[in-house]
């Protein structure tokens, strides 16, 4: 078992031949296609993988990731905390034939001669990742909590005079 940073190069055949376990994190410098996407890692991120041949020897990937990161609140739109995780069952193929003929069980797993596990954790952060972020509590900006105040204000204004315009008054004065 390997802990620390994840190796960049490795042949995952040769990996799952010798049932090889692998523990690893990865920096935000390692996931260069999160920081495209406009989402950063808080702090690094935390990986498992278990390399191992199934019954009809396949070579077999199991992996875990879990890793906090920092989105846009879709409500309030200011920054929050995001704990991704993410456990996937991948078998490593080399054609899209062979992915096609994959039981639903596992996950295809396109790869080369070598492979960078980095990539793969930044793929299986980019799948777990929620579509529309909001806060679990009810979250507003002091200019949401102002602007819905303002709102409440002018209803209670109507309703003690007692008059409302009518919405039909504007054709009433076209008519005549």
């Amino acid at each position: 078992m390997k802990t620390g940073a994840l190796p960049k190069q490795l042949d995952l055949r040769g990996l799952a031949a010798r049932g090889v376990n692998i523990e690893g994190t990865v920096s935000p410098e390692d996931l260069p296609r999160l920081a495209d996407s406009g989402i950063a890692i808080a702090d690094s991120g935390s990986a498992a993988f278990d390399f191992r041949r199934d019954e009809e020897a396949r070579y077999v990937v199991a992996v875990c990731v879990e890793a906090k990161v920092v989105m846009q609140c879709q409500r309030c739109l200011s920054d929050m905390d995001v704990l991704v995780k993410s456990a996937s069952l991948m078998a490593c193929v080399w054609t899209d034939e062979e992915a096609a003929a994959l039981p639903a069980t596992y996950e295809p797993l396109l790869v080369d001669d070598t492979a960078d596990l980095s990539d793969i954790v930044e793929e299986e952060i980019l799948l777990a990742i929620p579509v529309s972020p909001i806060h679990e509590k009810e979250c507003k900006s002091a200019e949401q909590r102002a602007a819905l105040e303002t709102d409440t204000e002018e209803p209670a204004a109507v309703e003690e005079t007692g008059e409302r315009d009518s919405p039909f008054a504007v054709l009433e004065r076209l008519k005549s």
